[in-house]
């Protein structure tokens, strides 16, 4: 048996002289289990930096992608192991919260745009990569014998050049397949500043590639110039392998195998067995009632033909007329006396008899325990002796009755009683009747409303389709299920419901968030407010403990204190301007911060004393602010670095807003209430706008926001960790949920960069927007 398996040809030069940029290949070279499975993976890194810890950078990423692709976890995958390219997607996922981990730790500030990484795996056929930067991926593909045509991946795939996040190095895969006859060539681009395509195609496929690559490294090694270059070379070599013979007849072990086939038949059997085992009250009364019928039968039957009339019996031959037939009556009452006896011996008499018996001699003591309870006082004393004279009453009439008389007493007492217990099964099952009646038309609604949900779906009605599904899942919770078949369909029905109602939430799980600062490194004991300022490439907030504004670089994750007057406690902040950010204190006083010189100083607004601001944002130079106590938006016109005398923006009456929360504008102004309601105004007034249904629904959310310049609004709903994104018509986009945010507080989103910024207790988290991708 024949496997195809990947030759791999590196190539390095490095010049002597200055070091400005380091670059490393790597391939691996696995197990054979390992290689038929995963195959081989391989890169080229080219770094351009001076600093002293970028070859730690460089190994670490080549541990990551080795530890993490050939893991022992791996080892131990069966027949539901993933594509190889989602796989190797998640492979990179791991390895980049390892870069940005160690970048933080190591406070390495790079140029994003001198990083060139390659990343590759190739199983069999297929060949699997990721690139950022700048990296010459050239395949040259067998035509017919010696003729080969160049095609460059990259513009094949139609794959941008993708620079290096921060937060996500490695963003995206590329897959492909290659031949045996085919060669792959991979090199820092700066070898084509000297030899062409053309060239490198004739040099690689004009000899074995191996012989390639060596004329390469002599002809690398005369430039002049001080300049480092990296190759890799890749063809697919076919491997033989020798097979097993397969094993002999006369070595199969039947008996084991007849051993297997006996005991499926003794796992049915028991099951079989197990079903007529099962206990069940309705059988027993009507195996009861069918044995009385068939006994009270056979006795009148008989009876019958031992009384028939003299004349019905066949005539002698000779008779005489003087004749009188005999009956002798006491014969007959004594053939009834038996019959009646012989009746009491019915063997569902028996069975009743020890019925009654088990179900009434555990009750004996706690009948006497109560009598004994009931007789200490004095009407229990005249209870019990009533109860006992009736008793002896009743039993000492019964005795004196005739023994023919006692039995067909006892014949109608049992009779009776099965009669009662036929009443009381009776309405047992016409009220189980009706529960089950109950219970399968409300899993026919649930049933049917689950299928109008993938109907809405089919017109994209996903708002529609997720009330229907929350509507079928609130009938399924309201159920009380009762035998296991009941539970069994209903479990299943409930699965089917969460299942696509998960596809419905647009969640994006964010198992570790990037934690791009964190102010503990500053003050161990530090206390941050609930607010956030993005101006630029940093984030104000402030330190509540001693007052001080913290400043935080999001692209070299430096922090730094600023000077700054006694401000009080601050309760919230907005970018007014390019030069200009308002932040407000409990006392309603103003400060102003310039982010060109980071001086902080006061400003002047005019606040009521009996308004109690909420939230504020800024639209167009003006500050509008959020009043729920007096129902009413204040905006105020820029003077200068103050701010004059407000106006009220709502001018419609009978608004409440008294459990307002936030506020935001992008034109209109959006209020985000306790409850989850958003009131949308224009021009002072409410307008109608309704958000589509979320599962689950808001919390207690705590921040909106948007912006003429923001494609979407935003909302965070810390009790359920999670930052909502909704379109502006109201449409779910996305729910960011991570077990991380444990105590949200704000956010700030760039949209251009295609990131949030998530404060959670003391840390800064970056999250890359999935949702703009």
């Amino acid at each position: 048996m024949d496997y195809l398996e990947a030759k791999i040809n590196q190539l390095v030069i490095e010049k002597p002289g200055r070091q400005k940029t380091f670059v490393r290949t790597f391939a691996t070279k696995p197990i054979r289990p390992l290689a038929g499975k995963l195959g081989k993976v391989f890169g080229l890194i080219e770094i351009e930096s001076t600093h002293p810890q970028i070859p730690k950078l460089i190994d670490l990423i080549i541990e990551e992608i080795k530890n993490h692709y050939y893991g022992q976890d791996n080892l131990t995958q069966g027949e539901d192991f993933p594509l190889i390219s989602e796989y190797f997607e998640s492979v990179l996922k791991k390895t980049n919260l390892s870069i940005a981990a160690f970048l933080e730790s190591e406070q390495i500030s790079l140029d994003l745009e001198k990083v060139n990484i390659l990343l590759a795996t190739c199983v069999n056929y297929e060949i699997h990569f990721t690139l950022v930067g700048n990296i010459a991926a050239i395949l040259f593909f067998n035509t017919a014998r010696g003729s080969y045509r160049i095609i460059n991946i990259l513009e094949t795939t139609k794959s941008p050049t993708a620079f290096p996040d921060p937060l996500k190095f490695f963003s995206q895969v590329i897959s492909g397949k290659l031949r045996p006859q085919d060669v792959l060539f991979i090199g820092t681009a700066n070898i084509l500043d000297y030899f062409s395509l053309e060239r490198i195609k004739n040099i690689l496929t004009g000899q074995k590639p191996v012989d390639g690559t060596q004329e390469l490294n002599q002809l690398l090694s005369q430039i002049g110039n001080k300049e480092n270059f990296g190759v890799i070379t890749l063809e697919l070599l076919k491997m033989a392998i020798s097979v097993k013979a397969p094993a002999r007849l006369e070595e199969f072990n039947y008996s084991e195998a007849a051993s297997k086939d006996s005991m499926r038949e003794l796992i049915h059997t028991e099951k079989e067995t197990e079903k007529l085992l099962t206990p069940s009250f309705r059988p027993e009364v009507k195996k009861y009632f069918n044995s009385v019928k068939e006994g009270a039968q056979n006795y009148f039957s008989q009876a019958k033909s031992k009384l028939a009339l003299p004349h019905k019996r066949p005539r002698p031959a000779i008779l005489n007329q003087n004749f009188k037939p005999k009956i002798n009556l006491n014969s007959q009452i004594s053939s009834i006396n038996n019959r009646i006896k012989n009746l009491g011996q019915i063997k569902i008499f028996t069975r009743i008899k020890g019925r009654i018996k088990n179900i009434f001699l555990p009750l004996a003591p706690l009948l006497k325990k109560l009598l004994n309870l009931v007789g200490d006082n004095f009407v229990g004393k005249k209870i019990s002796r009533l109860a006992k004279k009736i008793f002896a009453d009743l039993s000492t009439r019964f005795k004196k009755l005739p023994q023919k008389s006692q039995r067909l007493l006892a014949i109608i007492i049992i009779l009776v009683t099965l009669f009662s217990l036929s009443i009381i099964f009776l309405v047992v099952k016409n009220r189980y009747d009706r529960k089950l009646q109950q219970f399968n038309q409300t899993v026919t609604d649930a049933e049917n409303k689950k299928n109008e949900s993938e109907a809405s779906l089919i017109y994209r009605d996903e708002n529609q389709a997720r009330q229907l599904l929350i509507d079928a899942r609130n009938l399924l919770n309201a159920l009380n299920p009762g035998t296991k078949e009941q539970k069994d369909k209903v479990s299943r029905l409930k699965t089917e419901i969460e299942n696509q109602l998960e596809k419905l939430r647009h969640i994006v799980y964010v198992q570790e968030p990037i934690q791009l600062v964190n102010f503990q490194n500053l003050d161990p004991g530090v206390k941050i407010a609930n607010f956030s300022v993005l101006a630029g490439k940093n984030i104000y907030v402030q330190n509540q403990n001693n007052e001080s504004i913290y400043k935080a670089n999001i692209d070299s994750r430096v922090i730094s204190t600023l000077t700054s007057p006694k401000t009080g406690n601050l309760t919230s902040g907005i970018a007014v301007a390019a030069d200009q950010i308002l932040f407000l204190n409990e006392a309603k006083s103003a400060f102003q911060l310039n982010p060109g010189n980071d001086a902080v100083s006061n400003s002047k607004i005019n606040i009521g004393a009996n308004a109690k601001i909420a939230d504020l944002t800024t639209y167009n130079g003006k500050i509008y602010l959020l009043d729920p106590t007096g129902n009413q938006i204040y905006r105020y016109t820029r003077a200068g670095d103050n701010f004059g005398n407000p106006t009220n923006w709502i001018t419609e009456a009978g608004v409440n807003l008294a459990d307002a929360k936030s506020l935001t504008i992008d034109g209109t102004i959006y209020i985000l209430k306790t409850n989850g309601e958003i009131l949308k105004f224009d021009n002072g007034k409410t307008v109608d706008f309704k958000i589509n249904v979320i599962d689950p629904p808001l919390a207690a959310p705590t921040k909106i926001k948007t912006s003429a310049e923001l494609k979407y609004i935003y909302i965070l709903d810390p009790p359920a960790k999670r930052l909502l994104v909704l379109a502006k018509d109201g449409r779910l986009i996305s729910q960011y949920i991570s077990q991380k945010f444990d105590d949200l507080k704000d956010f700030n989103v760039n949209e251009a960069a295609k990131t949030i910024y998530i404060l959670n207790g003391t840390s800064i988290f970056g999250v890359p927007a999935e949702h703009l991708k």
